[in-house]
Parts: C-alpha cells; sequence; structure tokens
C-alpha cells in the first residue's frame, strides 16, 4: 500500500514538473487577454458577455458555444470546422480579414509574438481549469 502511495506521489510530482511555468498577471499573454476580457469570459460555459468563453478555445468546434453568432461567423465554421491555433491566430490578427462580417468589435493584434503568447495564456488557463475540475477519490 504505501509503496502504492509513493509511486503515485512521483508520477504526480512528474506530470507537475513536465507542465510550463505558470504565466503571472503580468507575463504578455496575460496583458494581451486584456483586450479580451470585457467580452470573452475564460470558465467553461460563460457565454453571457459579449462573445462566447473563449475557454478551449483552441481545437474547439467553430461556433459551437451556445452563443448567438453572427450569420457572418456560422458560414465561417461551415468550411473552417475547427479552431486551430492558426486559425485563431490569423483572426486575433485581423477579424475582419478573415470573417468578413463578423459583428466581433475588435481591430486585431498586430504584433505576432503578442498573438502567440494570447494563444499560450489562453491554452495555460483553460489547461488549468481542466486539471482543477478533476476530483481525486
Amino acid at each position: 500500500m504505501r509503496i502504492g502511495l509513493v509511486a503515485g506521489a512521483l508520477a504526480v510530482a512528474a506530470c507537475v514538473a513536465a507542465q510550463p511555468p505558470e504565466p503571472d498577471a503580468s507575463s504578455l499573454g496575460a496583458r494581451a487577454y486584456q483586450k479580451c476580457y470585457s467580452c470573452h469570459a475564460l470558465e467553461p460555459g460563460r457565454n453571457d458577455l459579449g462573445g462566447p468563453t473563449l475557454h478551449a478555445v483552441v481545437g474547439r468546434k467553430t461556433a459551437s458555444e451556445p452563443f448567438d453568432y453572427s450569420p457572418a461567423m456560422r458560414d465561417f465554421a461551415e468550411t473552417n470546422p475547427t479552431w486551430t491555433r492558426e486559425l485563431i491566430e490569423r483572426f486575433v490578427a485581423n477579424p475582419d480579414a478573415l470573417v468578413p462580417g463578423t459583428t466581433m468589435l475588435f481591430h486585431g493584434i498586430a504584433d505576432p509574438a503578442e498573438r502567440a503568447a494570447l494563444l499560450d495564456y489562453l491554452e495555460h488557463v483553460s489547461n488549468q481549469t481542466k486539471a482543477s475540475d478533476l476530483s481525486l477519490p
């Protein structure tokens, strides 16, 4: 029994050590998210702001949250069924260029490093939420 507990503790420690460091509130990604937070929450299922949640957006089906998407975004989702990292980066760079007619009132983030940091931040926060949702017996 004791060996099993030690092995389990070592496995948890290895997983924690393998994760990238948590970005702090002053990180470039966290600062970039400040451009999004008035319309987009990070909590799962929270779609009560001006836009859908950004929780687990990378890899999610496009226009799949319970939210009233614009016709332009629904049309876009038909030919772009999944939010890949590359697709999100292009959208964040210039929403109107990628989805003409989008109702998202955002001019975009021109700096590629800032966009990459934003995506890193969104993925990190989503992964942290998923991990904290797990309960140990």
